[in-house]
């Protein structure tokens, strides 16, 4: 390395930019070097990226089967709905008649609370004293 001498900002500059473009042109020699390895990808690492599936297209006799399986399965629930809708009330009309029945002949009166035997009070403090006075 020739000597330079340190005091002169010049030099300095220019030593500066040596070594600038030396870490520029390290810089561009491996930007080139890792772009090579993108654009070639390695046997190893291979990796493929999964490609967009298409559509299926039914064909309208597909579409007709489909509409009248779920035709014919609403029917089942619709029919299965209905026959539950009419057993309930029957039976709900059988258990309100056997209470009916019964509340109408023994219709609920309010009870009157019984009277429990008193203890007698203690006497207050005021009549204790007419007591003794009168004795």
């Amino acid at each position: 390395m020739p000597k330079t001498n340190r005091n002169d900002a010049a030099e300095l500059l220019r030593l500066a930019i040596t070594g600038l473009d030396e870490q520029i042109a390290a810089l561009r020699q491996m930007r080139a070097q890792l772009s090579a390895i993108v654009v070639q990808p390695s046997t190893d690492l291979v990796v493929k990226a999964a490609a967009p599936q298409k559509r299926r297209k039914l064909s309208a006799e597909a579409k007709e089967k489909i509409s009248a399986a779920a035709k014919a399965r609403w029917a089942r629930e619709r029919k299965a709905k209905a026959k539950a809708e009419k057993a309930k009330p029957k039976a709900e009309k059988a258990k309100s008649k056997a209470k009916s029945t019964k509340a109408r002949s023994a219709p609920a009166k309010a009870k009157k609370p019984t009277a429990k035997k008193a203890k007698p009070k203690p006497p207050t403090p005021a009549v204790e004293t007419k007591a003794v006075k009168a004795a």
